[in-house]
């Protein structure tokens, strides 16, 4: 659930973290959404102590919709999205975390591009075959 509280600030309740006040320059924008849910465009980038170093891309249209999220760097140290990523001042980039009965895995293939400095975002699929959409979370990896 979305609130105005002013002109500003958004008010949404999730269901992870409570009630969240949201100031614009925490939003991100998604012209082209992630894959999946093209249909959500603004998200917040919440960090939280209880499940770091996990933090949660959280959709403003629909709060119930988060996706926890992952620096590659603590699975290889030398992931690198591409050349026009590597301004580490402008750009973050995470990869999404999938739980399934089979453990945790990490979409290192399709990583969660965000330009800090233009406060927008895009997901994108890497040409290279070095890296899978299904990376195990395990005893090789460093989170």
């Amino acid at each position: 659930m979305l609130q105005e509280v002013h002109m500003d600030v958004r008010v949404v309740k999730t269901r992870q973290f409570g009630e969240l006040h949201v100031e614009p320059h925490h939003i991100f924008e998604f012209a082209e959404g992630l894959f999946g849910f093209d249909d959500l465009r603004e998200f917040v980038l919440i960090a939280d102590e209880q499940s770091a170093p996990l933090n949660w891309l959280i959709s403003l249209e629909q709060p119930e919709i988060g996706f926890p999220v992952l620096s590659p760097k603590y699975i290889d140290p030398a992931y690198s999205p591409g050349k026009e990523y590597a301004n580490d001042d402008r750009f973050a980039f995470y990869v999404i975390v999938t739980l399934s009965q089979s453990g945790m895995s990490v979409n290192m293939k399709a990583p969660v591009i965000l330009d800090c400095s233009n406060l927008t975002g895009k997901q994108i699929i890497l040409s290279s075959d070095r890296y899978q959409p299904n990376h195990p979370l395990g005893k090789q990896s460093r989170a």
